[in-house]
């Protein structure tokens, strides 16, 4: 089976309609298991707020609904969660080492690459250039969504 580690980008993709978002949903018709770092939920919600609260694109209702979809998603087991563990940080330092990359995207990078360790198969998906071309160079296999 097929496993795909998430980053926030990409997952925003799947609750809030915008460029990738058909795409999402081709990736998360299949049968395979999905993964997000257990932090990303926390900044997929300051995310989800700064469209509620500082741009105005959702309202309450929506900010409600997506935030629900999400949590559905994970309490239903459609995504699983991976926590962050001392071998997460220490191999996020080690990524940190060789090239500059914001904290989370080095601990969402790690945690990828202990999935890939331990489950063989895995595509990354993300949204950032920069995170991509790092995700490869780490010997993932990325798709830009």
């Amino acid at each position: 089976m097929i496993s795909y580690f998430i980053d926030t980008s990409a997952l925003f993709k799947r609750y809030v309609p915008e460029q990738g978002t058909e795409e999402m949903d081709i990736i998360f018709s299949q049968d395979a298991a999905f993964h997000i770092l257990d932090i990303t939920i926390v900044e997929f919600i300051s995310n989800l707020k700064i469209k509620n609260e500082i741009t105005g694109e959702l309202d309450e209702d929506l900010y409600k609904k997506i935030k629900s979809e999400l949590f559905a998603d994970i309490t239903g087991e459609k995504i699983k969660t991976e926590g962050v563990i001392s071998d997460t940080i220490i191999e996020a330092i080690n990524l940190l080492d060789k090239n500059y990359i914001t904290p989370l995207d080095s601990l969402q990078l790690a945690a990828a690459l202990k999935l890939q360790s331990e489950k063989g198969n895995v595509i990354f998906l993300c949204s950032d250039k920069k995170l991509f071309g790092l995700a490869e160079k780490c010997g993932l296999k990325p798709l830009f969504i």
